[in-house]
């Protein structure tokens, strides 16, 4: 679309400097402490950015001048966000490429609230009812959690605890969640055995993915739509204070000399079977 059409069309304002004060500040949101003082965060690309102005609150949503020039997604983006009120801001290339973490940048992003006021609550008792519940103990690779985050919405998880782990709103995990973010309710906190504890007093079974002295084989035994499996960090499995809480271990069966699989792998491969039980 023409530049000066789209301006005038959707109201944007347009920055073109790279120390424009917005420019600076939209450009801090790769740093933790920075988003957690500000409580946004960024969400890259036309389907994140379709995703956050469908299902979250966004603070704006910005275009590098070439995506409005040539990108057709960008009116339609531009559209949804004048219908959802969020305000629409244009930099020119060199502004925009400061603010983006891509390589390969699509032009488009949406500056997104923190979801604390929607998806995570401080009542774990009151938040865990009713769910079917995963559990990730100290996953610290943001692209491992993100993907585990989108294999458990596709595989009927209704909510996830977080022990301890990577920061939700780093650009990595964001990009590998493709979306669910903003859908799966979560439970953050940096106690996973309280929780662990807690879920078997409310009549769930706990089971972490691990070898232990009581371990269950996944497929040789009766899934419950109220266990909860607890998947452990990449390198050192899941702790020894959330495995004496468990009511048992479940291992994969599998071939050849093979050990252990990546943290989403044994995930999704656990997340199946128990859809495959309750679809």
């Amino acid at each position: 679309m023409d530049f000066d059409l789209f301006v005038k069309k959707y109201g944007a304002d347009y920055i073109q400097s790279r120390t424009n004060p917005m420019t600076v500040s939209l450009s801090k949101l790769s740093d933790k402490k920075y988003r957690d003082r500000e409580k946004i965060f960024l969400a890259e690309g036309v389907k994140l950015t379709e995703e956050a102005l469908r299902y979250a609150q966004n603070e704006c949503v910005i275009f590098s001048r070439s995506s409005v020039e040539s990108n057709p997604a960008a009116d339609r983006i531009a559209l949804l966000a004048s219908e959802k009120q969020v305000r629409i801001i244009v930099f020119a290339d060199s502004a925009f490429e400061k603010i983006s973490t891509e390589k390969a940048p699509q032009g488009i992003i949406a500056v997104v609230k923190y979801l604390s006021d929607i998806h995570v609550s401080d009542n774990f008792s009151e938040w865990q009812n009713s769910k079917r519940l995963l559990m990730l103990d100290e996953i610290r690779d943001p692209g491992n959690l993100g993907t585990i985050l989108r294999s458990a919405e596709a595989l009927g998880i209704n909510g996830v605890v977080l022990a301890s782990c990577a920061d939700i709103y780093g650009n990595k995990t964001v990009r590998s969640a493709m979306g669910t973010l903003f859908r799966l309710p979560l439970y953050i906190t940096s106690n996973g055995a309280e929780c662990a504890d807690l879920m078997r007093s409310f009549g769930r079974r706990v089971f972490s993915a691990a070898l232990g002295e009581h371990t269950l084989t996944l497929g040789e035994y009766e899934p419950l739509e109220s266990d909860c499996v607890i998947i452990g960090n990449e390198g050192h499995g899941v702790s020894h204070e959330i495995l004496e809480k468990s009511d048992a271990c479940v291992k994969i069966p599998m071939a050849g000399n093979t050990e252990s699989l990546n943290a989403s792998a044994a995930a999704a491969c656990i997340l199946w079977e128990y859809f495959r039980a309750f679809k």
